[in-house]
């Protein structure tokens, strides 16, 4: 037998010595897992031992955390914008800096029934914050994986939002012209050393060629007056050293920058 105190020690030194910067959090979030309870309860019964079940459900979570397999996917959940989204492989790992998108796109001063688009919508995180914060808007969600518009369906269920899944490449088709668009597209470069959770997820929804601005660029190239409104606005999420560059590209394509927020872009699109 084992008591919780014990795997707790033994599992936190084994993670720091693989290079875990969270290596306790994570200990206790495996067995929040595995025991179904919840923090304060397991750290107030440390010396309650472990069944052996018990501690080889633990041993096959831990064993792929060793591997850095990212903690949302062995939870199957993460936390975005205060709500709970399912996550699997096929998806990327909601950020907290994509929470800015947000935030600026309720800043705004759209119409009620504003048409909005997600363009990579992966888990719907994006799209389902929208449509739960701005109940009366038109979300459209598009992504090129069926696997992750299934993720994103089963979210808007599992969170009574009402969204509309395409799955399409970026805006080939538009299925209606936007008032906003927004995307967080992938914008990693393909050169780009990355971490070694990050590894885990897609790299569909990580990797882009043109020094991580492919996607992007093509998404600008889209943007006519078929997709979104004269002065419309769109809202992408970049590193900031690629901003610079991104600025330049959708001035080109019609676009002004109107505020530049960490990750965050917003550009209108000028009527002519």
């Amino acid at each position: 037998m084992m008591k919780i105190s014990n795997w707790l020690t033994a599992g936190t030194k084994q993670l720091e010595q693989s290079g875990s910067t969270s290596a306790r959090l994570d200990c206790l979030i495996l067995l929040e897992l595995i025991l179904q309870k919840d923090r304060s309860y397991i750290l107030a019964h440390l010396d309650d031992e472990l069944t052996e079940d018990q501690k080889a459900e633990l041993t096959i979570l831990f064993d792929r955390r060793m591997q850095h397999e990212p903690i949302a996917y062995l939870r199957g959940t993460s936390e975005f914008y205060g709500r709970t989204f399912i996550v699997t492989p096929q998806v990327l790992i909601p950020r907290p800096e994509s929470e800015t998108i947000i935030s600026l796109l309720k800043s705004l001063n759209l119409p009620k029934n504003a048409s909005i688009a997600d363009i990579g919508t992966g888990s719907g995180a994006l799209a389902i914050t929208v449509a739960l914060e701005l109940p009366e808007s038109t979300v459209d969600a598009y992504d090129i994986s069926e696997e992750a518009l299934h993720i994103a369906r089963k979210n808007a269920e599992l969170l009574n939002a009402t969204i509309h899944c395409v799955k399409q490449d970026l805006l080939t088709r538009p299925i209606a012209t936007y008032d906003v668009i927004i995307a967080n597209l992938p914008y990693v470069s393909t050169t780009q050393n990355v971490s070694k959770d990050t590894k885990f997820e897609p790299s569909i929804a990580l990797y882009s060629e043109n020094d991580g601005l492919a996607h992007i660029e093509r998404l600008l190239g889209q943007l006519d007056d078929a997709r979104i409104h004269p002065n419309g606005y769109l809202i992408l999420e970049a590193e900031p050293r690629q901003h610079t560059r991104i600025i330049a590209m959708s001035s080109e394509h019609g676009f002004r920058l109107i505020q530049n927020e960490g990750f965050i872009l917003l550009l209108q699109k000028q009527s002519t």
